[in-house]
């Protein structure tokens, strides 16, 4: 036991502990862009231990081969998520908003929504409405009104809909377009297959729209004191 205690002790197998920890952190990682940038410096680490503390050939020989084939890997992977031309509105939603940097999950979650222009006036959901529908604005402004009084607004960044996704309860607001709008229109039955199918995704769209609703909460209680 003292000589293991003296081993991870020893300032000189640094760069070993390094590349464990690196490797292990790897292995928690969902996102595989993640998962390979940490293998990566889990290899690179262990190249210097085996170059500057231990000599050892035959390691070093190994570990540099991991390094390569994860760089490969990791450059495939990041042309990949490039290749496809996405628009600025896309690539805001799913890289920012959503969180999601997987190429083949991007493409998926695409398929899943239709964009639309909707002018000032057009109401986007009713109160109560049983499964309204799950929107995301790139661009413009709504009121939020329940029981006909305005309880607040939403523009860009916000989704709608969000609250009866979560609970699956009806619609507890009306949602009116103040400003024209460029929304995503979200097909919510596909998405809840889709969910069951990547949990990664359902974590995903949870954090993105708890994200969204602790926002919309925060400025209602500014305005609120703000007016008060």
């Amino acid at each position: 036991m003292q000589a293991i205690a003296q081993d991870l002790l020893d300032p000189g197998n640094a760069f070993a502990h390094l590349s464990y920890i690196f490797l292990i952190t790897s292995m928690m990682m969902t996102s595989l862009r993640y998962l390979r940038i940490l293998a990566l410096l889990s290899g690179l680490a262990a190249i210097v231990h085996f170059t500057f503390r231990t000599q050892d050939n035959a390691s070093l020989v190994w570990e540099l081969l991991f390094v390569i084939a994860n760089g490969l890997q990791l450059a495939i992977l990041l042309y990949r998520s490039r290749k496809r031309d996405m628009r600025a509105e896309e690539a805001r939603l799913l890289e920012h908003v959503l969180q999601v940097q997987e190429p083949s999950q991007q493409r998926r979650l695409l398929d899943l929504l239709e964009w639309q222009d909707v002018e000032e006036g057009k109401v986007l959901m009713k109160q109560g409405q049983e499964k309204p529908p799950l929107i995301y604005i790139a661009e413009g402004a709504a009121a939020i009104r329940h029981g006909g009084a305005l309880v607040g607004v939403c523009g860009n960044g916000d989704f709608l809909g969000e609250m009866s996704m979560v609970t699956g309860e009806p619609a507890s607001a009306s949602v009116e377009v103040t400003n024209a709008m460029r929304i995503a229109r979200f097909d919510r039955d596909a998405l809840s297959q889709l969910f069951h199918a990547v949990p990664d995704l359902s974590r995903a769209f949870d954090n993105a729209l708890n994200r969204g609703l602790a926002a919309k909460v925060l400025r209602m209680n500014q305005s609120a004191a703000q007016e008060s």
